[in-house]
């Protein structure tokens, strides 16, 4: 055989072999998958230690404000500063806590230490969240034997009450900004605010047909996005 017929097939082999090939789309699979990868490594990589947790929580039990400023304390260290929990899941583990039988705090210090510690995370919230009010009420109960009689109770209504309710508003402003804005989730809202304040009804059975309501149109919307997605497809 000629020599540059040998040259020609030896390239023509080359040519072959590293001909270019069109892209192939990414598989909707692969993309999912690592999609949930991604989610699970970003969940992993956010830990909360025991000494976190027991601090986190006796903050919020040294709150004024009751229940809503406990829940502000926790809203700005699990959700603002530390990116825990997403506000979203906030809300709903919030929404939970609120149905169980026990003090809704109580709940909460069980759901999130039990999340990032397990049991013990379980005792190291509930204890710290307890220890400030226990300490407290000893000593305020001593200091109401003692003082009760003194002028100090009657500063009481100008200083600490005004400062507790305004911990109060600003909880409920910062859970709520998500909310206040013209959607469906608004109008739910203003429906439950309703009904609790002024047909008095039990706050667990308004978060009950709130969260199926919730779901139902949830499904719904989902279901319309999938319409629209398989319209254009085809």
């Amino acid at each position: 055989m000629p020599p540059d017929d040998t040259l020609v097939q030896a390239s023509e082999l080359v040519s072959d072999d590293f001909r270019i090939l069109p892209a192939q789309p990414p598989n909707r699979g692969t993309i999912l998958r690592t999609g949930s990868q991604k989610q699970q490594s970003k969940d992993h990589s956010t830990r909360i230690t025991g000494g976190e947790l027991f601090s986190i929580f006796l903050k919020a039990g040294l709150a004024f404000g009751g229940g809503l400023g406990i829940l502000a304390v926790m809203e700005d260290e699990l959700v603002s500063k530390r990116h825990a929990v997403s506000r979203d899941e906030f809300l709903s583990i919030y929404g939970i806590a609120r149905i169980v039988p026990s003090g809704t705090m109580t709940a909460l210090a069980v759901a999130y230490g039990y999340k990032f510690g397990g049991l013990s995370g379980t005792v190291i919230a509930l204890t710290a969240l307890s220890l400030p009010v226990f300490v407290l009420t000893i000593a305020l109960t001593i200091a109401y034997h003692y003082l009760r009689n003194s002028r100090l109770f009657d500063l009481l209504p100008v200083t600490i009450m005004p400062a507790a309710l305004a911990l109060i508003v600003v909880a409920a402003l910062k859970l709520g900004k998500d909310v206040f804005r013209p959607s469906l989730e608004l109008i739910i809202a203003g429906v439950a605010f309703s009904l609790a304040l002024f047909l008095r009804l039990n706050p667990a059975l308004i978060l009950l047909a709130g969260g199926a309501l919730g779901a139902l149109v949830l499904q719904k919307a989902e279901e319309q996005n999938d319409t629209k997605k398989k319209g254009p497809e085809k």
